[in-house]
């Protein structure tokens, strides 16, 4: 695995930066820390063999931990506020070992650097003396980096799922993908719910319980499994695989991995989210890594996380 690129100190900013945005919630994550742990099962679609030898992509059944998650860093926050959703699956493969792909409900990232995103998340601190962001510092930041600016207008066309289980997912990252033969291409992965898609507003959302999208679920799941399809997008000639800003276009080819079907919620559920990982640069054979400064650093910052989390600071 390679190394990251940001310096550790960078990282272990980003960390704190979070966790000061957060506020004070010992044991919790400081980002996606409201979240619900469930059960599933993954089978890889037959074309899968064609992309990757990895383990879970060769037909048989594979036992997945799966957690939804709002990316707030308040462990209570309203279900209904606009923000990013996301969808982290760990993958149990036979040896022993697990492989995770990590998504979210908006495509792409904010900025393409460590160094930027911490520029980011600091120009959201509040002020010492007002205790209020000022008011031109994100604004500033926008209008520098246009990228940002754009992934918050496609937030904002989606802002709040009616179920975690009818919204699209899409891992920001680009992966290099070898099969048996030794054919390789990049792709990034992309989770399309069966039951299609469905959004609300702000301003509906917020008249809902607050905690209405754990409700809608465990109601969902009473009924039969909650149904995603695992697509990959693969790169054409020319797109960047080393920049997490950048959407490749809508025309590049989409091959079906796999289907995963989430059966129940864990009973172990808040136990299960002090202690999982899921961490996108966890890989097995036949997956590799990108030059992504983002993807590369982020192990380091869940080290840090959790071993917050684990101290209960």
């Amino acid at each position: 695995m390679s190394e990251p690129t940001a310096p550790r100190t960078v990282v272990a900013e980003i960390v704190e930066t979070m966790r000061t945005l957060a506020g004070s919630h010992p044991g919790y994550r400081p980002v996606h820390a409201k979240g619900i742990v469930c059960a599933g099962t993954f089978r890889g679609a037959p074309q899968a063999r064609d992309v990757s030898r990895a383990a879970h992509l060769q037909g048989q059944a594979v036992p997945t931990v799966i957690r939804f998650a709002n990316s707030n860093g308040n462990p209570d926050v309203h279900d209904g506020l606009a923000s990013v959703r996301s969808l982290a699956v760990k993958f149990q493969l036979p040896d022993g070992k697990n492989a995770d792909i990590l998504a979210n409900s908006v495509e792409g990232f904010p900025v393409r650097t460590p160094e930027e995103f911490l520029a980011f998340l600091r120009a959201q601190l509040p002020d010492p003396v007002t205790g209020q962001p000022a008011p031109d510092a994100v604004p500033r930041f926008l209008g520098n980096h246009p990228a940002a600016g754009a992934f918050i207008e496609r937030l904002m066309k989606k802002p709040v799922p009616a179920s975690y289980g009818q919204a699209s997912y899409h891992a920001e990252h680009a992966f290099r993908f070898t099969a048996a033969d030794g054919t390789s291409l990049f792709g990034r992965y992309h989770w399309v719910p069966e039951a299609g898609e469905a959004y609300l507003s702000p301003d509906e959302a917020s008249t809902r319980n607050v905690n209405f999208l754990r409700e809608e679920l465990e109601s969902r799941l009473r009924n039969g499994p909650v149904v995603f399809h695992l697509l990959l997008q693969l790169a054409g000639e020319g797109d960047p695989t080393d920049d997490v800003t950048a959407l490749w276009p809508a025309d590049r080819p989409l091959v079906e991995l796999g289907r995963l079907e989430v059966s129940a919620i864990s009973p172990t559920s808040a136990a299960d989210e002090r202690r999982l990982v899921f961490d996108p640069t966890n890989l097995t054979d036949g997956i590799d890594l990108s030059e992504d400064p983002i993807l590369l650093a982020r192990s380091s910052a869940y080290s840090i996380s959790y071993d917050h989390r684990s101290k209960g600071t």
